[in-house]
């Protein structure tokens, strides 16, 4: 039996969620998930003919280098640069919004954009006239503003991360997230697998804009689904996560 047959299925959504909460982190089994390291093998090339594909960067052009020296942070974040109000309207535009044009800086299955996107501002780190209403906000990309949910201490945010020493020292925390339960209106069968990409695209726009900009950022695998999906509300799964410094 395949347990996991999306085709056909009347309540699908339901099918979308208990597939997704079989890969959850949990905190009563955060010690016990413990991944021994394991080294990249490389890839070789066998016995097919190659075409050489050297090429040097040019640093001189900002979207190569933008490109070329993109990484995850892996240190407790330097705080090279003061998150503010003109920076978020400039990462947002650049990574998600786009300006006025029609379609997003990523692109979405039938430009649906399912994925919502949140920001969780640490009120320690941040400029103060940002976080004034609430600390929590939700990106609506139509009307081109942050809508700001709620108020919750970064203490208390930090929790949802596993990485301490990087929750503790970034600026904020960009969430991913949907409403499973409306996410089949169009591609039903499909739906589940093209928010996860939809993610993965937007995810990518977060790295290589918050490097353009002189922040450091790294994307997530390290935090509790369910702590983080409750600090959101609105019925949303959260997918993925970032933490930007």
């Amino acid at each position: 039996m395949n347990v996991w047959n999306f085709k056909g299925e009347r309540n699908i959504e339901k099918k979308f969620i208990d597939y997704h909460m079989m890969s959850i982190n949990e905190p009563e089994f955060t010690n016990t998930q413990v991944y021994a390291h394991r080294p990249r093998e490389l890839q070789e090339n066998g016995h097919y003919p190659v075409i050489d594909l050297d090429y040097t960067i040019d640093d001189n052009n900002i979207f190569e280098k933008t490109l070329g020296t993109r990484y995850s942070a892996r240190e407790p974040f330097k705080t090279n640069v003061k998150v503010d109000k003109k920076v978020m309207a400039q990462f947002t535009q650049l990574a998600m919004i786009g300006g006025e044009k029609e379609n997003r800086t990523y692109p979405s299955g039938g430009a649906q954009y399912y994925v919502n996107i949140y920001f969780l501002f640490n009120e320690q780190l941040v400029d103060v006239d940002l976080i004034e209403q609430g600390n929590i906000m939700l990106l609506n990309s139509d009307t081109q503003k942050l809508l700001v949910k709620q108020y919750v201490p970064w203490d208390a945010i930090s929790k949802a991360f596993i990485q301490k020493y990087l929750a503790n020292t970034t600026q904020f925390a960009v969430a991913l997230s949907c409403d499973m339960s409306g996410i089949s209106g169009k591609y039903t069968d499909i739906s589940y697998k093209l928010v996860q990409q939809e993610a993965g695209h937007i995810g990518q726009n977060i790295q290589l804009v918050a490097n353009y900009l002189g922040l450091e950022s790294v994307p997530l695998g390290g935090f509790y689904d369910i702590e983080l999906s409750k600090l959101l509300s609105d019925n949303q799964t959260s997918l993925y996560a970032f933490l930007i410094g």
